[in-house]
């Protein structure tokens, strides 16, 4: 990318509502998958190899606990010119 596309999106803003839409479709998406008792018991097996079966039922809060700040301070953390790769494709002839 080039430092003016990383500056745009480094500076531009994430509205509330949009992180209120992608939080509601995660959500989403953790309720239809744990609907079944294989998938229930196999985000639980994860869960215990991570350490911690507990984190299956808190999962969602750290989801839910992100800022529109939150987002801004990672993207100005990691989206660095230093941080960014260029890959040319040339053509054979």
């Amino acid at each position: 990318m080039q430092e003016a596309e990383l500056d745009k999106i480094r500076h531009g803003i994430v509205d509330e509502r949009e992180l209120q839409k992608v939080q509601n479709k995660t959500e989403s998406v953790m309720a239809f998958e744990d609907m079944s008792v294989m998938n229930r018991a196999g985000s639980l097996a994860f869960y215990e190899l991570l350490g911690d079966g507990e984190l299956m039922n808190t999962e969602f809060k750290k989801y839910q606990d992100v800022t529109v700040q939150d987002l801004k301070r990672i993207a100005n953390a990691v989206l660095q010119p230093s941080n960014s790769n260029t890959l040319w494709y040339l053509a054979e002839n």
